[in-house]
């Protein structure tokens, strides 16, 4: 069976999967909420009004690439990916039957207990469906470089099974050049032959000679298919490293103005959720209060100049979590000892940064975000780091992608990996992204562990 045709196949079965295990998962509900089996004829009223809702769920999969490449790809993200899918399906159930009551049923119990209910049923389906997967859907690669990025990649993939891939050629562009008539093309010959079905990825075209890239294109009439390296590299690994980046990718993958609806529906989500929580955060006050001017009896907030969006300075709000002091700006090491008692629970709990919830009701900053640097520090950074300032074309914001990612960086080196996650984000930045971002944070809060 062909390639694309086996991913049709599985990609079919996974649908009537999700479909039948949607359904029995109403069933379950039914059963848990009412305490016995329920009959025939009363889960049949029930399914109607649900059957729609789980077509409108199965649309929200497909939008989150449940059914695409990154459900070989990121197994690893399959419970937060499942999550804020179904904290999205969830929305959209409550506003159906509670705005367009139809058949007459308001389930508001059953509503509640079937979103949690066909997660846990979901999550396990699908688990074991890429336990299946590990053993029948392997897509086979053919992967032509000679980059650090390259070696990295195709160590990473013959290591781990677990992406659902099978390096099963690992071809040095240097010794293609050189040796092209020289046996490499009759090797790859052979292995065009030998591997029908096998995916090529080249690291650059441009580094090839064009007899080669002409070589390569007649395969495509002989049936092979070719995949971006660079989708691949970034698809396993989540981030874009700074080699790939150049005027012309920033000019093609980002673009502060593109995502019109994103931006407009972001902004008033930050806008209600800084109301909201900004309240309830109210209550937390007295007590940092009271224990930071017990600690050292100083200041209790730490105002300083952030570089946001488009590089406009602003004024960052945050409970005082450090010792006092006038010097400039540098990396905290792992046991800074500006930071005081009460400053490293704040720290950990996340509570110094409850001002920054003004921030994000001025719009200075967003709930999701790359973080804001020091107004010193960004200049610095910039003259060490190639685009660096292309991360200030979104707002920053309280959490991002590579502050779940990535500790804290303390040095130029680890900071070109922040950068490589915030282009990252503002690559594929979205609600469901958004979502993920946020679960992730409130996990590693719960846990007590910095990021």
């Amino acid at each position: 069976m062909e390639t694309k045709a086996k991913h049709r196949f599985l990609v079919f079965w996974l649908l009537m999967g999700d479909l039948f295990f949607l359904c029995f998962s109403l069933w379950l509900t039914l059963f848990i909420r009412h305490g016995q089996i329920p009959q025939w004829l009363f889960f049949v009223n029930y399914v109607p009004p649900f059957l729609l809702i789980f077509i409108v769920w199965l649309l929200v999969f497909y939008i989150s690439d449940l059914y695409g490449r990154s459900f070989y790809i990121f197994r690893k993200n399959l419970f937060g990916n499942l999550l804020a899918a179904q904290a999205v399906n969830g929305l959209i159930a409550a506003a159906f039957f509670y705005f367009l009551p139809y058949y007459g049923i308001t389930p508001k119990t059953v509503l509640f207990i079937e979103v949690a209910v066909s997660f846990a049923v979901l999550f396990a389906w699908r688990s074991a469906a890429r336990l299946l997967l590990n053993f029948t859907a392997k897509e086979r690669l053919i992967i032509i470089g000679e980059g650090s990025e390259f070696k990295e990649l195709s160590a990473e993939l013959k290591q781990n099974e677990y992406y659902g891939f099978l390096v099963a050629a690992s071809i040095d562009s240097l010794s293609l050049r050189e040796k092209f008539h020289q046996g490499e093309k009759e090797k790859l010959d052979n292995l065009a032959a030998k591997e029908k079905n096998a995916i090529f990825v080249v690291e650059s075209f441009n580094d090839l000679p064009k007899e080669i890239v002409a070589y390569l294109y007649d395969l495509m009439f002989r049936g092979i298919e070719f995949f971006s390296f660079q989708k691949l590299y970034e698809s396993v690994f989540q981030y874009i490293p700074l080699s790939f980046v150049s005027d012309a990718w920033l000019l093609s993958n980002i673009s502060a103005g593109r995502k019109r609806f994103y931006d407009i529906t972001k902004r008033l989500i930050d806008i209600l959720a800084a109301i909201f929580f900004g309240l309830i955060s109210l209550f937390f006050y007295p007590f940092i209060i009271l224990a930071i001017k017990f600690n050292d009896g100083g200041e209790i907030f730490f105002i300083n100049s952030r570089v946001g969006q488009k590089g406009k300075v602003f004024q960052q709000f945050k409970f005082r979590s450090m010792a006092p002091s006038h010097g400039e700006h540098y990396w905290p090491g792992k046991e800074d000892k500006r930071i005081t008692r009460v400053g490293s629970f704040l720290r950990q709990t996340r509570l110094d940064e409850l001002p920054q919830l003004f921030n994000v009701l001025r719009g200075d900053m967003s709930f999701v975000g790359p973080r804001p640097d020091f107004l010193d520090f960004a200049k610095k950074l910039e003259e060490k780091i190639p685009y660096y300032n292309v991360r200030n074309l979104i707002k920053p914001g309280l959490t991002g992608w590579a502050q779940i990612q990535q500790i804290a960086p303390t040095s130029v080196e680890e900071t070109h990996k922040r950068l490589a996650y915030d282009i990252y984000y503002m690559k594929n930045r979205s609600l469901f992204l958004d979502l993920l971002i946020i679960l992730k944070t409130v996990r590693i809060m719960v846990s007590r562990v910095g990021v």
